[in-house]
């Protein structure tokens, strides 16, 4: 690991840490150009972000949140609210199933 992923993974832990006081987090997720190595000075860090959660209607509550902790850390974190009936049944086709196919896990 070269010192910029460090820096990311050092990010995406702390966004980790916060995030979880809020919600319950089943796992996170760095996918994107981070995760497959193909990130330049200006790509953001995408995260997803597993909460157990079965209430569809709070997907924008809990993402604007989300985005605030996230912001706070640094501004380049987006995250994606997916939630944990979602993540263990992705369908085959969805972005979801190809986050889970080459993510890699932070927490």
């Amino acid at each position: 690991m070269d010192q910029s992923q460090a820096i990311i993974r050092e990010k995406v832990l702390r966004f980790y840490q916060s995030a979880k006081q809020l919600f319950p987090i089943k796992k996170m997720l760095l996918y994107g150009s981070h995760a497959n190595g193909l990130a330049t000075e200006n790509s953001d860090i995408d995260v997803a972000v597993v909460v157990d959660q079965t209430d569809h209607s709070k997907r924008i509550e809990i993402t604007a949140k989300l985005f605030h902790v996230a912001f706070d850390i640094d501004a380049a974190i987006e995250p994606k609210c997916i939630f944990w009936d979602e993540y263990v049944n992705p369908e085959k086709a969805s972005i979801l199933s190809e986050i889970i196919n080459k993510a890699i896990e932070i927490a």
